[in-house]
């Protein structure tokens, strides 16, 4: 704007706020407006044996010597029942004896670590695959996010449910979709609150009509920015959700089936994740947070939530998802559980031997375990092993001559899904490409790739 009379700019104090304002508006909303552009880096061979993930996250993490990676010693509770299993695996019967039954039908690597040892940090690195890089979080897209994009294009008529679903994670460090459109953003809910998305019958009606008034005012608006319209794309999705009939039954739980799943907030996410993957109305990658495993003090008190309700709400909820996943036929000759490839892991392991003066175990980045199953995964095994305290991996026993990282675990997902694991998208806000993997870790440049072991 200028002076009629001297032609000179002049700039008023409200037009420098609007003009502030909507430069930052510009910068939060770039990533929508940005297009996304994807290159391979090497050719490799996805397995694409899953339909969908589920990881199950033990968030605060387990300590592995008093899981599944046990180490007998002082310092071990008479109420772990420690027998060998038939196939001679050391297990804690008293812990978890409905998973001691799935041990032919799953996988345990023990020679696992991670680069972290922050609570924060370490659930980023799962969460995302890469280290945390201050300037760049918030356009690091989370996995499921990426699995989401790969899939945007290639989702049914029929498909109702959003491709990402995270379950009782909350939004305190859940990672969203970064660079990648907001159709990638992860579907967050908590299972112990009732579902915003289920409209009564009685409601139905009104929903529609404020529908249809929204969709009248929002068409005699004029031309919108491309950031509305996003917002748009979002509300005709969360509207395609709630007006079909199927998704109550997907978003209901029977009561006998919570009881048979636990009871808890955790069986109730695992019978609901079963329900998702069941409809298969496009989901494609559900975290399943099972949180508390941050034990550093009195971690074997009978008061309140310790190691041993954990424990027992993780065996009855994932025992019973992996039954229900195994008896529910996908196609002929193959079930759910066939397609879909389910991991079970936190963000790091514990210190390990006696327990700590606190009756706890702290944070330790050098060794864990995860367990895996379905989508191929070839059951009965336990590979790698930690020093006799539990404390450090000796040795993983897969493809490399080191320990498996949480890089190679989130190559294994994608592989599973079918996905290049060496994409990187170059249109960035930043600039700098966004590898789905980097080959840089967090002390030196290495070849991630998926645990061949679990297959072989």
């Amino acid at each position: 704007m200028s002076n009629l009379e001297t032609d000179r700019p002049v700039l008023s104090r409200r037009m420098l706020l609007r003009a502030g304002m909507a430069t930052l508006a510009g910068y939060e909303l770039e990533s929508l407006l940005r297009p996304v552009n994807v290159a391979a880096a090497r050719k490799v061979q996805p397995r694409g044996a899953a339909e969908c993930c589920i990881w199950v996250f033990l968030k605060g993490g387990a300590p592995q010597l008093d899981t599944w990676d046990l180490k007998e010693g002082a310092w071990t509770p008479g109420q772990f029942e420690v027998k060998r299993t038939p196939g001679g695996i050391l297990w804690p019967y008293g812990q978890f004896p409905k998973l001691a039954q799935w041990l032919p039908r799953v996988a345990v690597a023990r020679g696992m670590e991670t680069w972290e040892s922050a609570h924060n940090r370490a659930q980023y690195y799962m969460q995302v695959g890469h280290i945390i890089s201050p300037a760049r979080v918030r356009e690091m897209p989370a996995v499921g996010s990426v699995i989401a994009h790969e899939f945007a294009g290639r989702r049914k008529d029929s498909d109702f449910l959003p491709p990402y679903v995270v379950l009782n994670y909350g939004n305190d460090g859940l990672i969203k979709e970064g660079c990648l459109p907001a159709g990638c953003s992860p579907f967050s809910m908590m299972t112990q609150r009732p579902s915003p998305f289920l409209v009564a019958d009685a409601e139905r009606e009104r929903l529609n009509r404020r529908w249809a008034l929204l969709r009248d005012l929002e068409g005699n608006s004029g031309q919108q920015p491309l950031e509305f319209s996003t917002h748009g794309e979002l509300s005709v999705s969360a509207r395609r959700m709630m007006s079909n009939p199927a998704l109550s039954k997907v978003m209901t739980l029977p009561a006998a089936e919570r009881a048979r799943y636990g009871a808890n907030a955790f069986g109730d996410a695992c019978l609901l994740a079963r329900q998702l993957v069941a409809a298969r109305a496009g989901v494609k990658h559900i975290l399943l947070n099972h949180d508390g495993w941050d034990l550093h003090a009195a971690m074997y008190n009978p008061k309140g939530r310790n190691h041993y309700t954990l424990c027992k709400e993780l065996d009855d909820g994932l025992s019973a998802l992996l039954a229900d996943l195994d008896r529910t036929e996908f196609e002929r000759g193959s079930t759910l559980l066939d397609k879909t490839f389910l991991l079970c892991m936190g963000e790091f392991g514990r210190t390990g031997g006696p327990l700590t003066v606190n009756a706890g175990r702290d944070h330790n980045r050098y060794a864990m375990c995860g367990l895996f199953a379905g989508a191929g995964v070839i059951g009965g095994q336990v590979f790698g092993a930690t020093d006799e305290r539990g404390a450090k991996v000796k040795s993983s026993d897969w493809q490399y001559k080191r320990s498996i990282y949480p890089e190679d675990v989130v190559c294994t997902i994608y592989s599973q899904l079918g996905i290049d694991w060496t994409k990187r998208i170059t249109s960035t806000p930043s600039g700098r490409a966004f590898e789905y993997v980097e080959m840089m870790s967090g002390t030196n440049v290495m070849k991630f790739d998926p645990i061949g072991r679990l297959f072989a």
